[in-house]
């Protein structure tokens, strides 16, 4: 499904860069084919499932690609981005398909507007303590899965956006530790 989002992004682009109605034409039948396919019971993931729709979706809005209420549009994917933070399921840490993926999520819809304080990003915001809090119990269970490098790179997003910074700065030191010791470990 990301891959299909990518693409609709690169027309999109495409359109906008050249101007020739075919691309915009194309892109804007793939997002309906996108947007067709999802399920109630689609994944949350961001690389083949509802996270990455709605990352693509909010940047195809806040870009000016599409017109939209990203707020209105992507509800349904907060409310179960939301669920599964307070549930707290056996997820792994990678963004494809774990919880730096709700965390890129989170990122996209939060990235333009992390100034605001519209009752919902203040409830986006909420979520993103939540779920730096979720990351930060992962990093510290051995039967998680982690790819530091990625942990690394959604803590440097998440960080941008000025909610928890000194925790993030903690985890960002812990997956430093960690990413060094793999390299010494490796020599």
């Amino acid at each position: 499904m990301l891959n299909k989002m990518g693409e609709t992004i690169a027309l999109f682009r495409l359109y906008r860069d050249t101007g020739e109605e075919e691309w915009s034409i194309r892109a804007e039948e793939l997002l309906d084919d996108i947007w067709n396919g999802c399920t109630e019971d689609m994944s949350l993931a961001y690389g083949d499932g509802l996270c990455g729709i709605g990352a693509g979706t909010e940047y195809l809005i806040q870009n000016g690609f599409v017109e939209g209420d990203a707020d209105e549009i992507l509800a349904e994917i907060d409310s179960r981005v939301f669920a599964a933070i307070n549930a707290r399921p056996p997820f792994d840490l990678s963004i494809e398909q774990g919880i730096s993926g709700l965390a890129c999520y989170l990122y996209h819809r939060l990235c333009y507007r992390k100034d605001s304080e519209e009752p919902v990003v203040l409830n986006l915001k909420e979520y993103t303590i939540y779920l730096i809090d979720w990351i930060a119990e992962a990093l510290q269970d051995d039967a998680t899965g982690k790819d530091y490098y990625e942990v690394y790179f959604i803590l440097v997003l998440l960080h941008t956006l000025n909610i928890m910074n000194a925790k993030i700065e903690n985890l960002l030191e812990w997956c430093d530790k960690e990413i060094t010791a793999a390299h010494v470990k490796n020599r």
